[in-house]
């Protein structure tokens, strides 16, 4: 907080009025099944995105990114998608969907600073989106709910941007709490928060760092091979989603269909299954269990989406190799990002090793950090 605050004067000339910040969201099981009205369980991870504020006298929007060292300038009445404002265009687009809703914004000076890595399934572009809708809500003292103001930030992508982020990362950076995972059904929306006490056990993300791990273009096949298999299945079962089908619905229905629609749909009906076993498994504290889930979900992302990448693949067999690694996979869009390994804190050391000789051996220099889950937006 205090040093975002400095930045934010650095860059405007003025103590900022209102401070937010926002977690990152990082999926423990249910890696794209979102798009399928399906189940994941998710954390609030210890990476933050922070949105800082202050009100100018006339009605420009001059915004100000601490990790990109970049200024970006609009209008209240020009808040326009264009190209070459990259991050700057999640701000607009935040303000200009909350200006529909009613808010009465006025010109603003906003900072923003994250220590979430982009684009590699941590949510980071949600966090900003969510940290901007946040920040208006509380510095206007607008009238929304949380579920709406959830959505808000949902739609400011989908708007300006031309993605759809889905509704879990939004939900689990607002909704998170220390020390717990959060069970999302997307079909329902409703929530079941898990207890994550394990010690010594943790959670350890790794991120690869291989660029461009974006893959939006793979959800939106995902999406479409979605409505390609409803089209199978409505001659077995009317007006039904995957999330509402079995393996065995699947294996009579779409055995005309290419391979790799099948594998896709089989990925999503089991993943969802696996996120039913691993909660079981999280509840009762049986982390063999949840290892060998963590395991059978990378296979099924590597072999069935097949979205994962020799790099992700390195990483997860050598992890799996290390002593006190219970389980390993690969976490978000695909073709690079973040590996989560549920390891004993006291064979880190170990692991480091093994990363030591994926620098040599793919040319990128891999870092990690412990997961702990933690509390949802935070402002001052």
């Amino acid at each position: 907080m205090e040093e975002i605050q400095i930045h934010h004067k650095n860059a405007h000339g003025n103590d900022p009025q209102l401070v937010v910040k926002v977690p990152g969201k990082l999926d423990l099981m249910g890696e794209h099944t979102e798009y399928f009205e399906g189940l994941v369980l998710s954390v609030a991870v210890n990476k933050y995105l922070y949105v800082s504020l202050s009100e100018r006298l006339d009605n420009s929007v001059r915004c100000y990114s601490e990790n990109y060292k970049e200024r970006k300038k609009s209008s209240l009445s020009g808040l326009k998608y264009k190209r070459e404002d990259r991050w700057a265009n999640y701000i607009k687009g935040a303000i200009s969907v909350m200006m529909q809703l009613g808010c009465p914004v006025r010109g603003l000076d906003i900072t923003v600073f994250s220590e979430i890595p982009e684009q590699v399934g941590l949510g980071s572009s949600s966090a900003l989106t969510l940290a901007v809708v946040n920040a208006l809500k509380i510095f206007y003292n607008f009238d929304i709910s949380d579920i709406q103001l959830v959505e808000t930030a949902r739609l400011a992508e989908m708007k300006f941007m031309n993605k759809d982020p889905g509704i879990t990362a939004c939900t689990i950076s607002f909704y998170g709490k220390v020390g717990q995972a959060v069970l999302m059904d997307t079909k329902s929306q409703d929530m079941y928060y898990i207890d994550l006490d394990f010690s010594p056990m943790v959670f350890l993300i790794t991120d690869s760092h291989v660029p461009n791990g974006n893959g939006y273009g793979e959800t939106e096949d995902l999406a479409k091979n979605n409505e390609e298999c409803l089209d199978a299945l409505n001659t077995i079962r009317k007006n039904q989603s995957l999330r509402d089908l079995s393996y065995n619905d699947l294996r009579s229905g779409l055995e005309s269909y290419p391979e790799h629609l099948r594998r896709r749909c089989i990925h999503v009906v089991q993943e969802n299954q696996r996120v039913m076993e691993m909660r079981t498994a999280l509840e009762a504290k049986d982390l063999m269990t949840v290892g060998k889930l963590m395991n059978r979900s990378h296979e099924s992302l590597r072999d069935q989406l097949e979205i994962s990448c020799p790099e992700l693949d390195w990483l997860v067999k050598r992890a799996n190799e290390t002593n006190g690694v219970f389980g390993s996979r690969m976490v978000g869009n695909g073709f690079g990002g973040c590996t989560i390994n549920l390891i004993n804190v006291n064979n880190i050391t170990l692991y480091d090793e093994h990363l030591e000789e994926y620098d040599r051996i793919f040319g990128f220099k891999a870092d990690h950090f412990i997961c702990e889950p933690v509390s949802g937006v935070k402002y001052q």
